[in-house]
C-alpha cells in the first residue's frame, strides 16, 4: 500500500512536470528559430526539429522552410487578458511558418537574368507593334482622309507618335516622314537626318506636327525609298487609306531608286524588290478596307501587322450623315428604281465605314441587308459591307448610341421606313 502510494505520488509529480518541460522545449525551438533568423541558414533546404518527452503524445515536430521572415514582437493590450506563454509561442510559430515558400534560387536567378537581358535591349513600340534597335523610321499618312471623325483620327495618330518617341532612350534615334502625294520630313530638309532622342526633341516634334497640314493623295513610296536609304533597324508604316497616285506623276510620287531615277512599281512590288531586308511594321489605321494590303506589306518585309479599330463607335459627323440621307431622299424622287437607291446606299456606307462612322453606315445600309439579290448590282461588296458592320458593331445600332438632336429627330420622322 505504501509502495502504491509512492508510485501514485511519483506519477502525479511527472504529470506536473510535463507542461513545464513542454514549455521549455517550445521555448528552445523558438530560440533556435530566432537564432537562425539572426545568423542566417541558407544552405539547408529544410530543417526538422523534434522534441520528445517520455509520453508519445508530447512529441513536437516542426519543418521549417529555407528562409523565414522576422517575427513581430508579441504585444499584449492592457485591456485584454494576457495569454499563456505556450499560446503566444504557438501563435508566433504559426506566423513564422505561414506562407514562407521560397522559389529555387537557381531558377529565380535565371529568370532575373532573362528579364534583365530583355530590358537591356533597346526597343520602340507604336500602337502595340514593337521593334528592337537603335534607329527607327516612322512613316505616317497625312492625307485628307486622316481628318475622319472631325480630326479625331489624325489627332490620335499624332498623340501615339509623341508617346512612342517619348519612350525612346537618349542613345536611340528616329526620323519621321509624313506622306500624301507629297512627302515631308521633320528636319524640313530634302535629305532626311537622324534625330537623337535627347534634350528638347519632343517639344520640337510637337511644334512640327502642329504646323503640318493634311494634303491630297496617299503614296508612301518616296518616304519608303528615303527610309530604305537610311538603313534603319525597323520602319513603322501607318495609313488609313488605300494607296493611290496621281494621273500625272509628281516629284514626290513613285519610288526613288539609288541611281536617282524614278520607278512607278506599286508599293508591294517595290518592297519585295528594294527593301526586303528591313522589317516594316504596318498599322492599318481605323479603316478595315486597308487590312489586306497592309498585312501583305508586313509579311513581305518580315515585319508585324496590326489593325487598330476606331476608339469609339459613337457617331461623330452628324452633318455628313444628315446630308447623305437627304441625298438618298432626293434620289428616290428623281430615280425611284430600287436598284439605283441600293447602289447609292452601298456607296455611301462604304465611305462612312472607311471614315470610322460605322453606326451611321449601318443605318444607311439596312435596306440592302434583306434586299432581293436581283436588285443588288454588286453582291460581293454588299457581303463585305455587312460583314464589316457586324464585326465592328455587333448588335449595337445607331438608336442605342448618344446622338445629336438633329439626328434623333430624323430617326423619329423616318422610323416607319
Amino acid at each position: 500500500m505504501v509502495f502504491e502510494d509512492l508510485d501514485n505520488e511519483d506519477l502525479k509529480s511527472k504529470r506536473h512536470l510535463i507542461p513545464l518541460v513542454t514549455s521549455l522545449m517550445l521555448h528552445a525551438v523558438l530560440a533556435f528559430i530566432l537564432w537562425s533568423l539572426v545568423f542566417g541558414i541558407e544552405s539547408a533546404k529544410s530543417i526538422r526539429l523534434t522534441a520528445s518527452l517520455s509520453t508519445p503524445s508530447s512529441t513536437v515536430s516542426l519543418k521549417v522552410r529555407e528562409t523565414v521572415q522576422p517575427v513581430s514582437p508579441v504585444t499584449v493590450d492592457g485591456n485584454q487578458p494576457a495569454k499563456s506563454s505556450d499560446s503566444a509561442i504557438e501563435e508566433m510559430l504559426v506566423e513564422i511558418l505561414a506562407d514562407r515558400v521560397i522559389e529555387d534560387p537557381e531558377q529565380t536567378e535565371n529568370a532575373d537574368d532573362a528579364d534583365q537581358d530583355l530590358k537591356s535591349k533597346p526597343v520602340a513600340d507604336f500602337f502595340g507593334a514593337e521593334a528592337v534597335g537603335n534607329r527607327f523610321v516612322f512613316i505616317i499618312d497625312n492625307s485628307y482622309s486622316m481628318d475622319a471623325r472631325n480630326m479625331e483620327r489624325y489627332q490620335r495618330a499624332k498623340d501615339e507618335l509623341i508617346r512612342s518617341i517619348s519612350n525612346l532612350k537618349d542613345f536611340q534615334s528616329y526620323c519621321i516622314f509624313l506622306f500624301s502625294w507629297h512627302t515631308r520630313s521633320m528636319a524640313y530638309t530634302r535629305t532626311p537626318v537622324w534625330i537623337k532622342a535627347e534634350n528638347q526633341h519632343i517639344k520640337k516634334l510637337e511644334y512640327w506636327l502642329n504646323d503640318t497640314q493634311l494634303d491630297s493623295g496617299t503614296d508612301p513610296r518616296l518616304a519608303l525609298s528615303l527610309a530604305n536609304a537610311m538603313n534603319p533597324d525597323a520602319i513603322f508604316l501607318l495609313s488609313d487609306g488605300q494607296f493611290n497616285h496621281p494621273t500625272t506623276p509628281l516629284p514626290d510620287t513613285g519610288w526613288l531608286l539609288p541611281d536617282g531615277t524614278r520607278s512607278h512599281m506599286n508599293v508591294l512590288d517595290g518592297i519585295n524588290k528594294l527593301m526586303s531586308s528591313i522589317p516594316i511594321h504596318t498599322i492599318s489605321f481605323e479603316n478595315p478596307f486597308t487590312r489586306v494590303s497592309m498585312e501583305q506589306i508586313a509579311k513581305a518585309s518580315g515585319g508585324s501587322y496590326r489593325y487598330i479599330k476606331t476608339q469609339s463607335i459613337t457617331p461623330v459627323d452628324s452633318k455628313r450623315f444628315l446630308k447623305e440621307v437627304q441625298r438618298i431622299e432626293q434620289l428616290k424622287i428623281k430615280a425611284p428604281e430600287i436598284r439605283s437607291e441600293l447602289q447609292r446606299r452601298m456607296s455611301i456606307a462604304r465611305g462612312l465605314i472607311a471614315d470610322g462612322e460605322f453606326a451611321f453606315a449601318e443605318y444607311i445600309a439596312r435596306p440592302i441587308r434583306n434586299a432581293d439579290a436581283a436588285d443588288i448590282n454588286n453582291p460581293v461588296l454588299r457581303q463585305i459591307l455587312l460583314d464589316i458592320l457586324d464585326d465592328e458593331l455587333g448588335e449595337t445600332r445607331l438608336e442605342n448610341l448618344q446622338l445629336s438632336s438633329e439626328v434623333e429627330q430624323w430617326i423619329r420622322q423616318h422610323k416607319s421606313e
